[in-house]
């Protein structure tokens, strides 16, 4: 499932989101649940109602999501024995991404994407557990890796809510009686639009809903760059530290989001940056696919904008730097001529922890002299003059493609996390998975490495003047 939801979802309100998932609802109420007596909604509807009455609503939304991974469509294989077929392989983590995108909080798909493993942790652990599941159920156990071996017993027992999965997967076992009573969808609605408010505002930026003044275009057309310093604040400022602070606590997950390290002098892996997260992550896709940003990129490219990629450098505490470059010469992969950047910084940045510099314009579309390594070429970044840029959190920088940029390391003890989302013109497509699925064949994350193989010296335009390896 390369996205978890369809392409009319993306930047869309929450009204928007809670009515596509109450169409999911509708099908799964003549969607029979993988050998059970009840429907696939008559099961969520009484996994979630026993879940209410113990008070943790992260956990009742959970219930009520949980095999959501079996319902939504997907390129996924099913799982079958014997010509019947049980659901949808990997379904947990199907479901996970997909309440990720929808703006669900981490927790609550953090307790989608392990109901799975707490059967296998009681299959493992409690005498009888097997023999009270039902026959489909211990059917799946098999494609879903059977009991825990005794290393992933103790991976499982260090995961902080691995006692609310165990009482997740309790509801879910009781949750397949024929004729039981259980809450309608729409008891359940006002806690999902609760509890989606307060993870994703519909409104992400305020302030940036009016058009660039003639001054600001003015400043643009002559410096390549433009600075709107601290322009979120408030409700917007504390989404985005939330939302930064969420990806960063996910768990590397192959296919999925990528995460880079670096490693510092005492070879310590330091998380360096995190790509291809706005398909995971309702709040961030509605930031940076949203009108309120994208309006402004494509009144400064003068023509209508897509976002080409995304990424969030976190440059932490000792974090190295980035080297003299131009990102001209690393976005032409696919014959795009021209880039706009948005850089949001989630925290303060200045000198001492490794902010921005600019460099002087280059006139237009001009790649100056490069290393061997692709960076810009040692006597013309010496001789060029740098300009740093000091900038409050919340604060959103424009630049182009062709203006030379660079930072240092980060000597203070604050992190120096930004946001940098490139943009390309739509007239030149669409190009976004196509730069994903290159670059994860070339330049993957490390949890998708094969050992032997050194991707630093392979990566080429992926890894250009950054510390990664």
């Amino acid at each position: 499932m390369s996205q978890p939801l369809p392409d009319e979802l993306n930047g869309a309100n929450i009204t928007a989101r809670i009515k596509w998932l109450v169409q999911q609802f509708e099908v799964a109420e003549k969607a029979n649940y993988i050998g059970e007596n009840v429907s696939q909604l008559q099961h969520a509807l009484q996994c979630a109602t026993l879940a209410q009455q113990h008070g943790d609503d992260e956990i009742t939304l959970a219930s009520l999501l949980h095999d959501i991974g079996h319902i939504v469509p997907c390129d996924a294989p099913s799982m079958e024995q014997l010509g019947a077929l049980l659901g949808t392989q990997n379904h947990e983590n199907i479901g996970a991404d997909v309440v990720m995108a929808l703006g669900f909080s981490h927790r609550v798909a953090r307790l989608v994407a392990g109901h799975v493993n707490a059967k296998r942790y009681l299959a493992s652990i409690k005498p009888g557990y097997l023999e009270k599941l039902s026959a489909a159920s211990r059917s799946t156990l098999d494609f879903q890796g059977g009991p825990m071996s005794p290393k992933e017993l103790a991976d499982f027992e260090q995961n902080p809510d691995h006692h609310a999965l165990i009482r997740l997967r309790g509801f879910d076992e009781g949750a397949k009686r024929v004729g039981a009573n259980f809450e309608p969808v729409e008891t359940f609605l006002p806690l999902i639009r609760d509890h989606l408010h307060r993870q994703n505002p519909d409104s992400v930026v305020q302030s940036l809903q009016k058009p660039l003044s003639h001054e600001q275009l003015h400043t643009w057309k002559m410096n390549q760059v433009l600075a709107l310093p601290g322009i979120l604040q408030g409700a917007e400022l504390e989404a985005l530290h939330a939302w930064t602070h969420d990806l960063a606590e996910r768990p590397e997950s192959a296919g999925r989001w990528m995460k880079y390290f670096e490693r510092t002098d005492g070879d310590d892996k330091l998380l360096c940056r995190i790509e291809n997260f706005v398909p995971y992550h309702a709040g961030m896709d509605a930031l940076l696919r949203g009108p309120d940003i994208l309006d402004r990129v494509s009144q400064l490219m003068g023509e209508a904008a897509i976002i080409f990629k995304e990424k969030i450098n976190f440059k932490l505490p000792g974090g190295s730097g980035f080297a003299a470059h131009q990102d001209a010469p690393a976005f032409d992969a696919f014959g795009q001529k021209y880039h706009i950047t948005v850089l949001i910084t989630v925290d303060p940045s200045d000198t001492s922890n490794g902010g921005l510099e600019f460099g002087e314009t280059t006139n237009g579309h001009e790649i100056l002299a490069q290393n061997p390594d692709g960076t810009v070429a040692d006597n013309i970044s010496a001789a060029m003059t740098w300009t740093p840029m000091d900038l409050p959190a919340g604060s959103i920088v424009f630049f182009d493609s062709y203006i030379p940029h660079r930072s240092h390391r980060n000597e203070s003890d604050r992190p120096r996390r930004s946001l940098y989302i490139t943009y390309s013109r739509a007239s030149e497509g669409d190009w976004r998975a196509h730069y994903y699925t290159d670059k994860r064949k070339t330049f993957p994350p490390e949890i998708e490495r094969e050992p032997g193989i050194d991707y630093a010296k392979q990566a080429g335009r992926y890894n250009l003047a950054n510390p990664i390896r």
